[in-house]
């Protein structure tokens, strides 16, 4: 490649015609644009402390900027300071400049290596027109080994790893310049001559440099040299504006290095040379950062034995060897496996890719190799519940997964719950079936008393789901305590084990079958009696209910409602079981909360239900005997619990003589004698249900206690909400008129008027007018209604309203 020259210096004679600052002479051909950018990058200043009468060897030893544009036509340009020009002004500098004669990328040395190279010179010449220079270019002093002996002779060496970094970022992310601090200029090339040696070669190219500028906050360079005496401070404000690197001091900005950085830092600049040269024959062509190249200089570096690579790097290169073995020649692939898997830092993290590249590529047995390794050391990170849950795939050496199947039969041979389910989630990761034997033998040892322990055990439960051999240990374990204590495993099945069983495996082990139908009943929320009947189901057609069972669907006991739900739908061989009795025999005693009349129907229906079935021979006699005067009870009311009509008045009136001479001659109605007191609690509820007139003749005959029991109900009607304490205030009016006017029965008609007294006064006038239409709708009567108005003006107080007031 030749190279087109250009000088610059201020002269008495150039290109411009006039004496001063201007290109002295050029090769012939050079464009405008390229003059331009070489005008610009030459500017020069020297140190401050040159003053302004410098010696001949002052200004022979300021610093030169040899400096790198690159670029469609890159530029290199040596700058020196020559003190005074043609008319003995100070402050003149003389730059050559060369440029690819041809353009494009910069093929010569690198452009470091012409720091003090012989071709350059100082000296102005009277012909305009220069010669190209023909290549290759002379370098100077800085090869790679004299930069290796700067290295290893400097304290500095630590800030390598970061001033590669920062040369990285400032290139490719614009970010801030790299200013280098050194005490002369021949240490400033030699710290950029080690980055030009040790960063990647498509990167170096886009660098630009000068290794001197007295004013680096003007350059546009990503490194920036400059020495003491220019203007820089290193000072906090330096080192957040630039990536500062001071030399002197020790002193540089933070910058993270990272990996390979600090491998190349290491290297050294004389072995990064076929580094480099086997790194970019095994690269794809598309990396340009150190993060891409970072795993193909590892390869490269295993290549040559590995000097210098720790664990980080091998894993990087086995990463990138495992994902790009399939464009790589199949000896390439087989001598960076082998060199990895003999490494000093080779662990199984390494395996992966490198079992990866094996498949990829059929070394069968560095493959082998690779999962062998992994295989042990996966097994031994399984076990250790301290450390981490390996990352595995499925294996593809035979040979592996054999080693595998008997490391699976040691180590699970003895193994807590924790480690079991680790070692068989790996197991299936390396689709590999442990021995049978052995997972039947940790179901029923391990899994299912671990279960009964620790029921919440969601990991287990996806154990036993995956593995068939597991389950069936787990499952005989289950049903060997299930079959004498079956309660034990309902809490199991609770936590969702069910979920984990085949239901055909569930329902050829019965006792499990029913913990499993329990389980889903409270956990679907699902009536018990539901439950009970399903798990009845499963039973057989001489299946009995018994008391786990039972206790695990109602540990509460039953209500009327369970009762009634369950026992009509139980097989007469069930409902005759002696172990209802103690279910049943509670709420047939109980006279708690009869007072309602919900649980009083209940209760009858409950008593009815019972008193048909071969469950009430059961009871002891005398609850027997209750239980069928309920039941008399039950069936007797039904008439007056039916919407009152013309066609079945007579009929509720029966009704109600017949509970009421039940009560009042027990001897006359021995069926309801052993009930009286649920009698006379019914008796409260249904005679108002009665017409008037029906009513007043069954309490003109009724016993006191009955009338009692009807007035209690009356007063608590009374005392009311209006809605229904009208109707009820009516009713019982026309009962006592008609209890008086036509039957004579005076003490029924006064009891029912002190109860009417205790209430109504305080009325207000609109409701005792309803209360008189009430009268009037029963009884059909005027009369009857004119006399509750005569009782009214009687008894209720006359109010007085204050004036103007228009409503009651």
């Amino acid at each position: 490649m030749d190279f087109h020259q250009l000088y610059y210096t201020s002269c008495r004679t150039g290109l411009s015609g006039y004496a001063g600052y201007q290109f002295n002479a050029v090769t012939p051909g050079v464009s405008p644009e390229v003059m331009h950018e070489v005008e610009a990058v030459s500017s020069y200043e020297p140190p401050g402390t040159l003053g302004h009468s410098p010696t001949p060897e002052q200004i022979a030893g300021c610093p030169v900027n040899l400096c790198f544009v690159p670029g469609p036509e890159p530029i290199v340009a040596n700058v020196a300071f020559t003190g005074t020009d043609y008319s003995g002004r100070f402050g003149n500098y003389f730059a050559h400049a060369l440029v690819p004669a041809s353009g494009g990328t910069w093929r010569g040395p690198l452009p470091i290596e012409l720091w003090k190279a012989p071709l350059w010179t100082r000296e102005a010449v009277a012909d305009t027109d220069l010669p190209r220079l023909p290549g290759p270019l002379p370098t100077g002093p800085l090869r790679r080994d004299a930069v290796d002996r700067f290295l290893d002779g400097t304290p500095r060496r630590r800030l390598l790893p970061a001033l590669l970094a920062a040369v990285e970022r400032a290139a490719l992310d614009e970010e801030r310049s790299v200013v280098i601090l050194a005490a002369d200029d021949d240490e400033v090339a030699c710290w950029i001559a080690a980055v030009s040696f040790l960063l990647p070669p498509p990167l170096v190219a886009k660098v630009s440099f000068a290794t001197y500028q007295f004013r680096p906050s003007y350059s546009r360079h990503h490194v920036i040299g400059t020495v003491p005496g220019a203007e820089i401070v290193p000072d906090e404000r330096a080192f957040a504006g630039f990536f500062l690197f001071d030399f002197t001091t020790g002193q540089a900005s933070e910058v993270a290095a990272g990996p390979l950085p600090e491998l190349l830092a290491g290297t050294g600049t004389v072995a990064a040379e076929p580094l480099w040269r086997r790194a970019r024959a095994l690269a794809a062509g598309g990396e340009l950062r150190l993060a891409d190249w970072h795993p193909i200089i590892a390869a490269a570096a295993l290549l040559d034995g590995g000097p210098g690579i720790g664990p980080d790097d091998l894993d990087a290169a086995c990463a990138w060897l495992g994902s790009n073995a399939r464009r790589l020649d199949r000896d390439t692939v087989g001598r960076v496996g082998a060199a990895a898997l003999g490494h000093d830092a080779a662990s199984p993290d390494h395996m992966t890719g490198l079992a990866d590249a094996a498949a990829a590529t059929g070394l069968d047995e560095l493959l082998a190799l690779a999962e062998g390794r992994l295989v042990t050391g996966h097994l031994a990170q399984a076990s250790d519940r301290r450390a981490p849950a390996p990352h595995a795939v499925r294996l593809r050496s035979a040979r592996a997964r054999e080693q595998a199947r008997r490391g699976y039969a040691q180590r699970l041979a003895g193994a807590d719950a924790a480690t079991l389910v680790r070692l068989l989630a790996l197991a299936d990761a390396h689709g590999v079936q442990p021995d049978p034997h052995t997972l039947r033998t940790c179901g029923s040892e391990v899994v299912g008393p671990r279960l009964l322990r620790l029921s919440d055990q969601d990991d287990l439960h996806a154990a036993v789901r995956r593995w068939p051999d597991l389950r069936a240990g787990t499952l005989f374990h289950l049903d060997q305590v299930a079959s004498a204590d079956r309660a034990r495993v309902h809490a199991v099945f609770d936590a969702g084990l069910d979920k984990a069983v085949p239901e055909a495996e569930l329902a050829a082990l019965p006792a499990l079958h029913e913990a499993a139908l329990v389980a889903r009943g409270r956990r679907d929320g699902e009536p018990p009696v539901d439950t009970a009947l399903a798990v009845l189901s499963a039973r057989g057609p001489d299946g009995r209910l018994d008391e786990a069972l039972l206790t695990a669907l109602w540990p509460g006991g039953w209500t009327p409602d369970d009762a009634l739900a369950l026992l009509p739908g139980l097989p007469d061989g069930a409902a005759a079981d002696p172990v209802l009795v103690p279910w049943v025999e509670p709420l047939l005693a109980a006279a708690q909360s009869m007072g309602d009349p919900v649980r009083q129907k209940s209760y009858g229906a409950l008593c009815r239900l019972v008193d048909g079935l071969p469950l009430a021979g059961l009871l002891p006699p005398a609850l027997r005997d209750r239980v069928a005067a309920v039941a008399w009870i039950h069936l007797a009311e039904k008439p007056l619990l039916a919407t009152e009509s013309k066609q079945n008045a007579k009929e509720r009136y029966q009704a109600g003589r017949a509970l009421v001479e039940a009560y009042n001659l027990p001897a006359g109605a021995p069926a309801a004698s052993p009930a009286e007191d649920y009698l006379l609690l019914r008796l409260g509820v249904l005679l108002p249900n009665l017409r008037h007139d029906a009513l007043a003749r069954v309490l003109a005959a009724a016993h006191d206690k009955v009338v009692d029991t009807y007035l209690e109900r009356l007063r608590r009607a009374l005392g009311g909400e209006r809605a229904a304490a009208v109707p009820a205030a009516g009713a019982a009016f026309a009962t006592a008129w008609t209890a008086e006017k036509e039957l004579g029965a005076l003490p029924v008609a006064r009891s029912i008027h002190e109860a009417l007294l205790r209430a109504l006064p305080e009325w207000r006038k609109r409701d005792l007018g309803a209360v008189e239409r009430e009268v009037r709708r029963r009884t059909g009567r005027m009369t009857a209604a004119q006399d509750f108005q005569r009782w009214r003006e009687k008894h209720t107080r006359r109010r007085r309203w204050l004036p103007g007031r228009l409503s009651q």
